[in-house]
């Protein structure tokens, strides 16, 4: 779909997504690193616990479809050399510091006296304007001020960190949207253009779900705790057993391929399996159609 374009990634750990994505779908993406490599490079887990540059497997997965070379842009040498590709590419993406660019000169208006024709796209953690613009933030400060993290916890108590740190990703994901998307306007306007990723604006999208609650509903979202809020269903994850606690999510193929298995098993009957269609129990059970078992029998069960 994207083999006749080439990106270059001048990304670190806060969006080699983005390239990564736009190489899932044919471009040619360089990946261009400092001389000690980039700093996703250090990043955990690592393979066999060894960290080490060349064992981190997130830079790994994020990089796998990607060539690689090394400039140092400070240097005169290496910002003629990156203006030479950007002269021949398509797509530059870049996490750097709102000002870090230009300081270099290698900002848009740089870039784009080299390619009239480039997308530019910068990921920063809020953007390159604004009062937040030059300050650090950590995936916990943008969960928090992006909105879903006071979903996060229980009800009764300060929320908590999302249990993944994602946040990256999310703006990640939306550069790479962004940029096809200013490529589109490029072909009508044949003008360079420049893509503003806010990683908090990007976490904001992540609530769309609770905006169209309460725009339709009237319905607020709030903490669950170990629940699950799906519409104005809350669902539990955490289940008490004969032995202690299990965390299930009675929806989908999960709870399908518990059921077999205690039956495999012995936990429960075998004619649970035909006394149900466990594969599309989790829709019917939303819908509020009738089962035959409740989620409580099955895991009153275990």
């Amino acid at each position: 779909m994207l083999s006749p374009y080439t990106v270059l990634d001048l990304t670190d750990e806060r969006g080699e997504l983005a390239g990564m994505l736009l190489g899932d779908m044919g471009a040619d993406v360089i990946k261009v690193e400092p001389p000690n490599g980039s700093s996703s490079r250090r990043m955990p887990p690592f393979l066999d616990d060894a960290p080490e540059p060349e064992r981190s497997l997130q830079f790994f997965a994020f990089n796998r479809n990607k060539r690689s070379i090394t400039l140092d842009l400070p240097s005169q040498a290496g910002r003629s050399a990156l203006l030479g590709l950007v002269a021949k590419a398509d797509f530059l993406i870049e996490s750097a510091n709102p000002g870090e660019m230009s300081g270099m000169g290698l900002g848009f208006d740089d870039l784009r006296k080299a390619n009239p024709l480039l997308i530019h796209v910068a990921i920063t953690a809020f953007g390159q304007d604004g009062p937040y613009a030059q300050m650090a933030a950590s995936d916990l400060t943008l969960a928090a001020m992006g909105g879903p993290m006071s979903l996060q916890g229980s009800p009764d108590r300060p929320p908590v960190r999302l249990s993944v740190p994602q946040v990256w990703l999310h703006a990640s994901a939306e550069a790479a949207v962004g940029a096809l998307t200013a490529h589109a306007l490029m072909v009508r306007t044949g003008e360079a253009q420049f893509v503003d990723v806010s990683a908090q604006t990007a976490m904001v999208w992540t609530m769309l779900h609770g905006m169209a609650a309460h725009a339709i509903q009237g319905y607020d979202f709030n903490r669950g705790g170990s629940d699950i809020q799906l519409g104005t269903m809350t669902l539990p994850l955490v289940y008490q057993c004969a032995d202690g606690y299990v965390v299930i999510s009675p929806l989908g193929a999960t709870l399908s391929k518990m059921v077999y298995w205690m039956v495999e098993d012995g936990t429960v009957p075998a004619e649970w399996i035909e006394g149900e269609d466990w594969p599309t129990y989790g829709g019917r059970f939303l819908q509020g159609e009738p089962v035959t078992y409740s989620v409580d029998q099955v895991i009153d069960a275990v």
